[in-house]
Order: structure tokens, then C-alpha cells, then sequence
């Protein structure tokens, strides 16, 4: 039987000019939206798509943006970790994915977020299947798939997944004790959490680990290499041992202007006092607090005086706001500059790294998350050059909240490369 179609010209001319007008709307909303601006994000050298083997594997990817990030994937798949899942301006995540131990291949999409807006980038995890003809079934043990573990100069704590098909260990030479493996031994696929402390040398170092399988050391070494840097300074305060380490605790701290002969002699002091002209800055276990309520306050490093010259300079630094035990939260700001020559690339932070108390009662973990850590850079430094930071404003009385407390730790500052 034939089967005679008619077309209505007229009706589908109408159609088609319609959906020409809403494709023009689409696009010129598209551009509007595009022009409109927006905070900037990226990721360093743009990467589209991370393929992993059926063994599994872990990669950090850098963020470039200003903004506040999240990585949200479109689906959440328990095969794949991502550490952290948000941050503040630049920083890192890592993503983790386990072994694939099915007949498929899988894959799963992350999006970000930038200060509450949908970016248009995406990232592809694709991951092979099991293998059917046995290779993957030859014993093995390794570390993420890698043949090397490469460490910023900084320092690292991350999150790895160490890879066997038996029972593992890590043993680490002697002397490297700037690199800690927790744990150091177990079975199977198990996440491990890596440390490596900061190098402040200009000469790299590397560890030679060494891995054993069911007992049986395996051929070769595992190195772990890290950078060295020019550091012109760097103050951890664990010369300061007032009051408690956790945060809501206040009994004990001690006032920058009442800490002792030889602390002050160290060369940290007030750049100014607070709106009352005393300055609130607080001594605590191997830490400083920046204010107290109504008032906002600041801590002044000494001369940079290893600068040669005039140099650019990379700085960073640990921080984390202030929260009490029953959860109410104090502002978030914390402002950088120098006294005397030099230009700082940044001028606010916004330290929202909120403490979970649950998780970290003694407040020891927050330290070494990647998010607590920021940096900005001087241009045009001289020995002459200090730098300072303050919490908030000076005269928090007419501010909401009125308390900016910002701790602060781990201030490194380096020939910028």
C-alpha cells in the first residue's frame, strides 16, 4: 500500500521562522548573560576529562578563580571521591577513583559552582573495565598508579588510595621525618593521608619509599621529591604557648603587649592599636588570634630584612575564623598590606573555613586542610618591607556581627619564582 504524505508549506514556513525568532532569544540571552560578567573560573590548563584505568587513580586539579567554588557532581557515584568539595578563591581538589572491579566501564561528570552560579565547564570521569583476559589479576601494589609523588615546596596534605591485591606496607628511610604516611600498612584498596612539611631550603629532597607485598619487599624505590624555595621568612608561633588550642576556649590567652622580653624580641608587634588603643592580639598554643568583641586588631612581622634588593615576593598563610562552641559565627575578614615598599596583589580575604568541633574537637585537623591555607604576592619588596594583617576593622561597634576574630598561623614568605 502507498502512503501519500502532505505538507501544509504555509503552516511549516510559520514553524520554522518561529523557531528561528526563539533560537535568536536563546542566543541573545546566552550573550547578555555572557556579558554580563561574573566571577572568573577555570581550571589550570583546562582539562576536559580525567581517564583512569580499571586500578583506579587520583589527580588534583588546580582553580583559578576569585570566587567562592564547588565541585558538584551530576550524580553522586561512590566510586569517586573528590577532597575538598569547596574553597575560596584559588586553590586545589583532588579527585580519588576507586577500582573498577565490574565487566563495565563507567563514568561520571562534575560541575562547578561560583558564587551560587553554574559554570559552564565540566569535568569527564571515565574509567575502564575490569579486565576479562586476567591481567589485572597479577599481584601488585603501588600508589595511585603513580611512579612518582611530585610536592610543592609548600608542602602537602592529601589524600591518596594506595593500590594491592594483598596485605601492604610503606616503609619510609630514615631522616625523612618531613614526610608522614598514615596509616603505614593494610589491605587491598585503602585510603592513606600524606604529609609532607615545608620546604624552607633552597635545595630540593626526596624520600626513597619502599613498598612490600604479602611480606615480600617489591623491586624498586617510590620516590617522593620535593622543591626547595628562597625563604626570606617563615613563623610558625610554636614559640607561643598560652591558653588552649581550641578555638572557643579564651582562658589563658595572653595580649601581644603582654607576651615576654624575648617573644616580643622576635620582631612581632601591633601596626596599630584597636579603636580603645589597646591592640587585641591574642597568644594562643602555637597560634595568634586576631580582635575581641567590638574591637578588630592587627599583628606587624618584622623587616623582611633577607630581601636582596628589590624582590616579588609569594606569601602565605594559614587562617581560620571564629566560631563558638554553640555555633554562632563571627565576621570573616581578614585584610592584608606592607608598611613601607611594596604592593600586595590582594587587599581582603574572606576566611569562611569553619571549624567543625564535631569532627575536630581539639582543633588540630582544621590546620591541614588545603582550604585553611591563602596567598597573595608583593611586588617591589625591600628589606624595609613588613607585612600585616588585620581582623576586620579596627572599630567593630557599629559593625553586625560585631566580632571578626580571625586565627592565624604558618605565615611563609618566599622569592616569588
Amino acid at each position: 500500500m502507498k502512503t501519500n504524505y502532505h505538507t501544509n508549506f504555509r503552516k511549516a514556513s510559520r514553524k520554522l521562522w518561529g523557531i528561528l525568532c526563539l533560537g535568536f532569544l536563546v542566543s541573545f540571552s546566552s550573550c547578555k548573560k555572557e556579558n554580563e560578567g561574573g566571577t572568573h573560573f577555570a581550571l589550570k590548563d583546562n582539562p576536559t576529562a580525567m581517564t583512569v584505568t580499571s586500578q583506579g587513580s587520583s589527580q588534583t586539579f588546580t582553580v583559578q578563580s576569585a570566587g567562592v567554588w564547588k565541585v558538584e557532581p551530576l550524580r553522586n557515584e561512590r566510586w569517586v571521591k573528590i577532597e575538598p568539595r569547596e574553597g575560596n578563591g584559588e586553590g586545589t581538589f583532588t579527585v580519588t577513583v576507586d577500582r573498577n572491579t565490574t565487566p563495565e566501564p563507567r563514568q561520571s561528570t562534575l560541575t562547578f559552582v561560583v558564587d551560587g552560579k553554574i559554570q559552564n565547564n565540566v569535568l569527564k570521569i571515565e574509567q575502564e573495565a575490569h579486565s576479562q583476559e586476567g591481567e589485572d589479576d597479577d599481584p601488585y601494589v603501588n600508589l595511585d598508579g603513580l611512579e612518582s609523588l611530585e610536592v610543592p615546596e609548600a608542602g602537602l596534605h592529601g589524600r591518596y588510595a594506595m593500590r594491592s591485591t594483598g596485605n601492604w606496607k610503606i616503609e619510609i628511610p630514615e631522616g625523612a621525618d618531613w614526610l608522614s604516611i598514615e596509616p603505614m600498612e593494610g589491605r587491598f584498596d585503602t585510603g592513606v593521608t600524606i604529609d609532607v612539611d615545608i620546604n624552607t631550603t633552597p635545595e630540593s629532597r626526596t624520600a626513597g619509599l619502599v613498598f612490600y607485598l604479602d611480606g615480600e619487599q617489591v623491586p624498586g624505590i617510590f620516590n617522593v621529591n620535593q622543591g626547595g624555595m628562597e625563604v626570606i621568612l617563615y613563623e610558625d608561633f610554636n614559640w607561643l604557648g598560652y591558653g588552649s588550642a581550641i578555638f572557643y576556649t579564651t582562658s589563658g590567652e595572653t595580649r601581644i603587649d603582654k607576651w615576654s622580653a624575648d617573644e616580643l624580641a622576635r620582631g612581632w608587634g601591633w601596626y596599630n592599636p584597636s579603636a580603645d588603643g589597646i591592640p587585641s592580639t591574642y597568644a594562643r598554643q602555637g597560634f595568634v588570634k586576631l580582635g575581641k568583641t567590638n574591637y578588630g586588631s592587627d599583628i606587624r612581622s618584622p623587616k623582611l630584612a633577607e630581601v636582596q634588593g628589590i624582590q616579588n615576593l609569594q606569601v602565605t598563610f594559614k587562617a581560620v575564623p571564629y566560631e563558638t562552641a554553640g555555633g554562632t559565627r563571627d565576621g570573616t575578614a581578614l585584610k592584608v598590606g606592607v608598611i613601607g615598599p611594596g604592593t600586595v596583589s590582594v587587599a581582603e580575604f574572606t576566611i569562611d573555613n569553619w571549624p567543625d568541633y564535631t569532627a575536630d574537637p581539639n582543633c588540630t585537623e582544621i590546620w591541614k586542610y588545603p582550604e585553611t591555607t591563602r596567598s597573595f604576592t608583593i611586588t617591589g619588596a625591600t628589606a624595609e618591607t613588613q607585612i600585616w594583617f588585620l581582623g576586620g576593622d579596627y572599630d567593630l561597634r557599629e559593625a553586625a556581627p560585631n566580632k571578626n576574630r580571625i586565627f592565624l598561623d604558618d605565615i611563609l614568605v618566599s622569592v616569588l619564582k
